[in-house]
């Protein structure tokens, strides 16, 4: 090395010396972090279940879930928030004999922040409802719900709600399914109209952030369906679609997670770089998500969809106390045996036993000369052995009057057609034989109609019977061909039907209740 350039080396280290100190980097901000914990499609299950898949294990309720939620928050050691994606009271005993009130308890009880409103929270009619949004201590929210004819919600609906813990801002906002009006009977809904999802929670979502918050989260009952929905706590979905992952595209505003319902499915997925989760349904599962944010947009630490084990906790007691108050009331009802059935009953495909034994009650009820049961009505399997009064409420909750269409052979075609509009049937069928083409164009898959009985085929001008629930006749379902035709009404509830069907025959699975559709080409 030369003189010259040490001497070089000198001043540059006497000159680094002089010069000021470099200002420290700035410290970064406190990181802020929330859990969410939520359900959906609770659907009144307050007791703990044992379905096929738990192979033994009883798994669910409320108790139980509340439970798990204390867990969740010990562990988290911070902010956690119980959020519901809608669709609670309706669905058991238990809770419908109570009006729904028998849930509301129980939520109260397990602590949940906020609830969407899902289309069965309207079941009851827009009175019964108010009543359980008072007696809640939680709000109930739904940003695209107005008045008809108007942008105003209702006073007792609210858009989002900003929930602060510990020094953290979570806003959450709601929303309910825009086809609420097809799946539900329309009088219980006047009044009210029912706006698209994602610009209500972008308007709501930007207001959110202007008042502060650290956090947005949506609750809303529309949801996802995936073709492989995953079986671990944090394995995520994978070919997912539905309307939820198409409104989180639509948003105009950031959000950080998007809770859903509404088609009681596992899904664990993202759309638009927003984390989305649904929690299947009746109580077995929940989600739970950890948020965090240091400045920018907030990140996830963790994220789950869990089983409700009921042997992994101890039932929270409080929230015990509540269901077996409610429970007690009813017990002797639910526990009464109906029937004993050989063999299980279960709901898989399009056309299965179970619901063309339901078809047949409801035909019998009637006196019609055929019968039909949307598939989204029929709501669990059935075991075999002692069948009880609890379990034929699960599977028929609604409380439908049965009513008698005189319809013609085009207004059933229609009918008909909307059945298999997704390719498959998506009703079961009493008192005729349909054959039908998937792969024919949508509005003209129907190939023949042929009652029992009559060796020929149904012509669009012949007249026939059919005897339908309330929900179908009114439109319900999208069944709009039937809307137009008027009704005679038959006092009878479409689950009055089901048992006097059952009480009335030895053996009521004895006769062929499936083949009703036939799959055929052109």
């Amino acid at each position: 090395m030369s003189r010259g350039f040490c001497r070089l080396c000198v001043l540059i280290f006497a000159l680094a010396a002089c010069a000021p100190a470099a200002p420290p980097a700035a410290a970064p901000g406190p990181v802020k972090r929330v859990r969410i914990v939520h359900t959906n499609d609770f659907h009144g299950r307050l007791l703990p279940q044992t379905p096929a898949w738990a192979e033994g294990r009883g798994v669910g309720g409320a108790a139980v879930l509340a439970a798990h939620f204390d867990s969740a928050e010990a562990r988290f050691g911070g902010p956690t928030l119980v959020l519901s994606g809608g669709d609670d009271m309706q669905g058991t005993a238990v809770s419908n004999l109570s009006w729904g009130r028998a849930t509301i308890d129980a939520h109260n009880a397990a602590g949940y922040d906020a609830a969407a409103l899902g289309n069965h929270e309207f079941d009851w009619g827009l009175d019964t409802l108010r009543a359980r949004v008072r007696q809640s201590r939680f709000p109930w929210l739904a940003a695209n719900v107005y008045l008809e004819g108007t942008e105003r919600q209702p006073e007792w609906i609210r858009p989002w709600v900003m929930l602060e813990r510990d020094g953290v801002k979570v806003a959450v906002v709601g929303a309910a399914t825009v086809t609420t009006p097809e799946i539900t009977v329309p009088s219980r809904i006047v009044g009210l109209r029912f706006g698209p999802e994602a610009p209500a929670v972008s308007r709501a979502a930007r207001e959110a952030r202007a008042a502060g918050a650290d956090f947005v989260v949506v609750t809303l009952h529309v949801g996802a369906v995936c073709a492989e929905p995953g079986s671990e706590p944090g394995e995520a979905s994978r070919g997912c679609r539905g309307e939820v992952l198409e409104m989180a595209e639509a948003l105009t505003e950031p959000v950080d997670l998007i809770v859903g319902g509404h088609t009681h499915r596992r899904v664990l997925t993202t759309a638009a770089g927003i984390p989305v989760s649904e929690a299947a349904s009746y109580s077995t599962h929940y989600s739970l998500t950890d948020l965090e944010r240091r400045g920018g947009r907030a990140t996830v630490a963790r994220r789950e969809v869990r089983i409700a084990w009921a042997d992994e906790v101890d039932p929270d007691t409080a929230v015990a106390r509540v269901v077996e108050r409610w429970t007690a009331e009813v017990r002797p009802v639910i526990e009464r045996e109906v029937t004993r059935f050989a063999e299980p009953l279960d709901t898989v495909g399009g056309e299965f036993a179970l619901g063309g034994l339901i078809a047949d009650a409801h035909r019998r009820a009637t006196g019609a000369q055929v019968s039909l049961v949307n598939n989204g009505s029929i709501r669990r399997p059935l075991p075999a052995g002692v069948i009880t009064y609890g379990m034929l409420y699960e599977l028929q909750p609604f409380q439908n009057e049965l009513v008698v269409l005189e319809l013609t052979g085009a207004q059933l075609r229609a009918a008909l057609e909307n059945a298999v509009a997704r390719g498959s049937p998506d009703a079961n069928l009493s008192g005729l034989t349909v054959t039908y083409d998937p792969a024919a164009p949508e509005g003209s898959r129907v190939r023949s109609i042929r009652l029992d009985h009559q060796s020929r085929e149904l012509g669009d001008a012949d007249r026939v019977t059919a005897g339908l629930s309330e929900f179908l006749a009114q439109g319900g379902d999208r069944y709009a061909s039937l809307a137009p035709v008027a009704a005679r009404r038959t006092g009878v509830v479409d689950l009055d039907a089901l048992i006097a069907h059952l009480r009335a025959r030895a053996d009521p699975l004895g006769r062929p209740l499936t083949g009703r559709w036939v799959r055929g080409g052109s």
